[in-house]
């Protein structure tokens, strides 16, 4: 019997409202990462790497607008969690440090030094 992938992004479609308009920051990114496996994400400065990550944790600012097709899914214990359907501050703050973690950019920034 096959598990589900402990994390699967599909379709993952970001784009921000600004005074302008919106602008595109992901377009139809999708990957899937297994319990126990590593996967680093690259590409060029502004391609959309920590707003994919940070889409996660739903972390992006308040005008970030999802696509009705974005999925974000955890598998956690036999639980399926969909991020993106996630509305209330105790329903985020579960994914927000109990099942995900995320380091920063720059993560030595992150400490007190002496």
């Amino acid at each position: 019997m096959m598990s589900e992938p402990l994390l699967q992004i599909e379709n993952l479609t970001i784009r921000f409202r600004t005074d302008e308009g919106e602008i595109t920051a992901v377009e139809q990114a999708g990957f899937t990462i297994e319990s126990g496996e590593i996967m680093g994400l690259v590409g060029e400065s502004g391609s959309g790497k920590s707003v994919t990550a940070k889409s996660i944790m739903r972390l992006n600012a308040d005008n970030t607008v999802y696509d009705r097709s974005s999925r974000i899914l955890l598998n956690i214990d036999g639980e399926q969690i969909d991020v993106l359907s996630l509305r209330t501050e105790r329903q985020l703050r579960r994914v927000r440090g109990d099942l995900v973690s995320m380091i920063f950019q720059e993560p030595m920034a992150s400490f007190a030094r002496r």
